[in-house]
């Protein structure tokens, strides 16, 4: 795609034709035919170059700034899962891609030209010459072109991409920022320490809350233990930024690196607080489970935490032992033996007396349950109507 010969004729001659005609028409022959082969000189290494540095993108460019990382503006770039990192104070974002591109390596501009190459795709590579002015960080350009688009200079060193589209284009030039971008691409991503599922509209209707994230685990010495967060708290906003379910805790997570600290907004026991907690490197042998969804639940038959269960353990657990559930129990297939229950309706408990009790003050009420199960944690519901 990128080595096309034909197509590379026909930028010579669209460039010679064009541009050097109106830029030399009044110049001696040996003038036009010196700028003429320098410009074919420039075209071919520009191809050479950079053309295998470009991916199109829904509504832009990407530039590869390691082989399989591309840079792009942040406003042309949808949701995506392939997002590495953004920075908002310089609207770019990091792109991860499924192929391999040459890096391109930005730099300051050494002088300030007012003409420049510009590396667009417009259905196919193209290459652009056109007239701007540098003012510090940014350049000027003449025409509206493409979101992404790679400016070069005279001297082929690439400056920056064009972030804003209009009658004359806007491009950033990365020079400066060269040296932050690139840490970006090696920071390592942020570990929250908890683990949390979606409210569900059942577990809503007992928290009084019907949206967001609930957490069921925090791991004890991480980031949100201590921050203050606690287990059963409803995650509903991080930076200000809504978090509707699981899903979207989990994307606004993954942008964000060890050393950030977030502003997260909690639904607690019928008021909302504010913590501030910082990313940390996750331990190298605790990772996430990804929680399935329980969609109903019945009663059990419970025992004391056998001691060879607790042994076994990874983590001190206090609770109950599922022991048993029998094949007429509607818990069938929802619980599982060897289930641990720790809490019912946000209240710990340490053994069987405290597990039927709880029960008794729970009666004709629907049960929000915590369930530990394959070293994770899980709130699942008892609906009151089939508690016996």
């Amino acid at each position: 795609m990128l080595k096309d010969k034909n197509y590379t004729k026909t930028l010579i001659k669209i460039c010679i034709s064009t541009i050097i005609f109106f830029l030399f028409l009044f110049q001696p022959a040996y003038v036009k035919a010196y700028f003429e082969n320098s410009l074919k000189d420039s075209i071919e290494n520009i191809e050479k170059n950079f053309f295998s540095s470009l991916i199109s993108l829904n509504r832009g460019i990407g530039v590869a700034i390691d082989k399989n990382i591309v840079i792009a503006p942040l406003d042309i770039v949808e949701e995506s899962k392939n997002i590495v990192a953004v920075d908002s104070k310089l609207n770019l974002v990091l792109l991860k891609i499924d192929k391999n591109l040459s890096p391109v390596s930005f730099q300051i501009p050494q002088k300030k030209n007012n003409v420049f190459f510009l590396l667009t795709l417009i259905e196919e590579p193209k290459i652009l010459v056109v007239r701007g002015n540098i003012q510090e960080n940014k350049a000027i350009i003449e025409g509206n072109h493409t979101a992404g688009s790679l400016l070069i200079s005279p001297e082929l060193i690439p400056l920056g991409v064009v972030i804003k589209s209009a009658s004359n284009s806007e491009v950033l030039l990365l020079g400066k920022f060269y040296s932050d971008i690139n840490r970006l691409i090696k920071r390592k991503s942020g570990w929250l320490g908890l683990q949390a599922q979606t409210v569900t509209k059942e577990i809503g209707r007992i928290i009084g809350i019907s949206q967001g994230a609930i957490i069921t685990n925090i791991y004890e010495g991480g980031p949100s233990d201590k921050a203050g967060l606690k287990r059963g708290d409803v995650i509903v906003e991080i930076d200000s930024i809504k978090v509707n379910n699981l899903d979207e805790l989990q994307r606004e997570i993954s942008v964000k690196f060890v050393g950030e600290t977030l502003e997260i907004k909690v639904f607690r026991e019928g008021t909302q607080k504010i913590f501030k907690v910082t990313l940390e490197e996750p331990p190298a042998k605790i990772g996430f489970t990804e929680i399935e969804p329980l969609l109903q639940i019945q009663g059990v038959e419970v025992s004391e935490i056998p001691e060879t269960v607790k042994t076994s353990l990874k983590r001190a657990i206090n609770g109950v032992f599922v022991k048993k559930i029998s094949e007429s129990s509607h818990a069938l297939g929802i619980l599982k033996e060897g289930d641990i229950i720790v809490e019912i309706n946000k209240k710990s408990l340490s053994n069987t007396k405290e597990f039927y009790e709880l029960l008794t003050q729970s009666a004709r009420q629907d049960l929000l349950i915590l369930v530990y199960r394959q070293d994770s944690f899980q709130y699942v519901i008892l609906p009151a109507q089939k508690s016996h």
